[in-house]
Formats: structure tokens, C-alpha cells, sequence
């Protein structure tokens, strides 16, 4: 089966990457929880069709239609940390060619066991050109002892999650194939407490 990835692949990427990260206040080991506050996407139809799903606001899902090839995608993501006081912080800006990922993944310790995990739970891959067909990501969680979260949080503060799947077209233009937009916190507690 020929599998491909969709608009959401490299924040779901992020998203699961695992480290324990301990308490500073007695060793205890902490984890960190996402509660999503707001989410929208769009998408390029009928070429790209993408329906998402949130599952107590913390998994996420995404059914991904493709109905005509696509050569040469782009995945972009941008990641901010926002706060009432200052402007907001830039925790993560990138803009790769989906075909480039596999290598990333891959020299990338971190990475790696990542893009493992996303290939198990889905029917994905990092092959281009981008061929039509149906695929899902179901119930993708974010995991609590993920070290994204834990340079997230922030008791005062949100972060925002901006970025899409592109088509890069002659001279250097891009079209939006899909797009989406997150909000959110994230909250420390013991962990085991929400697991």
C-alpha cells in the first residue's frame, strides 16, 4: 500500500517525541497536558480534502483524501508562545519539502523514534510525489512527558500552532493544499494524574 502524509504530519512529529523530564520541587517525575482552545483548518477541494477530529481535547485525528498527484510538497509549521505582557516568542519556524523529511527524521536522533511511532498508528509515509488516495491518522496524542510540552508551558501563557501542506509551483509560488491553526495551554501535573 502507497501511503503519504498530511498537513499535520510535522506537528504531530513534534508532538511525539518522549523524554521524562523531572519535578524540580522533590525529583518527582512531571508531565504536561495540552487542552486545545481553539482549531480550525481548510483545504483545497476537490484535489485535497482533509476532515479532522478532536477527541477530549487532547487527541487528534485526520482523514486525508487526495484526488490528483501532487509533485512537490512543502510542509510549514509555526509554533509561538503568547503572553499577555510581551510580544509573542518564536519556539519553532520551518518550511521543508516533504521528500527531505525522511532524511531529517532519520540523522535526527530525536526525531527518529518519532517518525517510527507516526508510521505505526497511521497509513503514512515520507514518499513523493504525493499519490491519490484515502489516509488516516487516528487519535494522535500529544504525550505528556514530550519535551515540546515542557518548554511550552508557561502558567500565564498560550501557544498558537500555524501551518499547512503546500504545492510548490514554477518560480518559487506555493499553493495552499491545506492549512490549519491551533490554540492552547499547557498545564504541568504529577503524572499518571490525567493518564
Amino acid at each position: 500500500m502507497r501511503r503519504t502524509w498530511p498537513a499535520l504530519v510535522t506537528i504531530a512529529a513534534w508532538t511525539m517525541l518522549l523524554l521524562q523530564q523531572p519535578d524540580e520541587t522533590g525529583g518527582k517525575e512531571s508531565c504536561f497536558y495540552v487542552t486545545f482552545s481553539y482549531a480550525n483548518w481548510t483545504d483545497d477541494r476537490p484535489r485535497f480534502i482533509v476532515n479532522m477530529t478532536f477527541s477530549n481535547q487532547s487527541g487528534i485525528g485526520s482523514v486525508t483524501t487526495i484526488n490528483e498527484e501532487i509533485a512537490s510538497p512543502i510542509s510549514r509549521l509555526l509554533i509561538l508562545q503568547h503572553s499577555a505582557r510581551t510580544k509573542p516568542r518564536t519556539i519553532y519556524n520551518a518550511s521543508t519539502r516533504l521528500c527531505d523529511l525522511q532524511t531529517l527524521f532519520n540523522s535526527v536522533p530525536l526525531f527518529k523514534p518519532a517518525k517510527d511511532n507516526m508510521l505505526k498508528q497511521s497509513n503514512y509515509t515520507m514518499s513523493c510525489p504525493l499519490t491519490k488516495g484515502t489516509y488516516a491518522m487516528y487519535n494522535m496524542r500529544v504525550s505528556p512527558k514530550n519535551p515540546l510540552l515542557g518548554l511550552l508551558y508557561q502558567p500565564k501563557h498560550t501557544f498558537s500552532v500555524k501551518g499547512g501542506l503546500y504545492e510548490e509551483l514554477p518560480r518559487g509560488r506555493v499553493r495552499p493544499l491545506s492549512t490549519y491553526f491551533m490554540t492552547g495551554k499547557v498545564v504541568k501535573r504529577s503524572c499518571g494524574a490525567n493518564e
